[in-house]
């Protein structure tokens, strides 16, 4: 098993292969299109935010960013990511989504892994390469999956 906290982790830029750190470093690892749209305003844009988020702590910690920087960035993450999922969990109850009991575990378990990282990384423990891609590998399957079946269920079932 991959260990995401691992205080024994090599430095990043030691431990990734070359082209696997390039990417990140040239590249955007999570750009927003349409293709992660579930057509709901008001899940869409705090997930583009949520997407900036994720965006920002991988650019600073594979770039090297000081403490401070990547704290701020991490702790912007874990309260977008609690916030977002409040709300969403909110419009499923208000509308009373058949699969919100589901959906919501599911949001539990990445911000269970979110607060372990940053109660981690408070306590001196760096982030390595294995929980930032943890987040990304979380993320985008949620969004197309869960997510997308809700805004199936939300058009087919609120605005028909």
């Amino acid at each position: 098993m991959i260990d995401a906290f691992s205080s024994t982790a090599p430095a990043l830029s030691a431990s990734l292969p070359d082209q696997y750190l390039r990417q990140f470093m040239d590249e955007d690892p999570m750009v927003w299109s349409e293709k992660y749209s579930i057509g709901i305003g008001v899940i869409d844009t705090p997930h583009e935010e949520l997407f900036d988020a994720i965006n920002d702590l991988y650019l600073a910690v594979f770039g090297e960013e000081d403490r401070e920087v990547v704290s701020s960035l991490l702790t912007r993450l874990v309260e977008a990511a609690h916030a977002q999922f409040t709300a969403e969990e909110a419009l499923m109850e208000t509308v009373k989504y058949t699969g919100r009991a589901l959906h919501a575990l599911k949001h539990q378990y990445l911000l269970d892994q979110l607060d372990a990282f940053a109660a981690r990384f408070h306590r001196g423990i760096e982030l390595n390469e294995h929980s930032l891609i943890f987040i990304r590998d979380w993320a985008i399957p949620h969004i197309l999956d869960a997510d997308a079946n809700f805004g199936h269920w939300y058009r087919e079932h609120c605005l028909s």
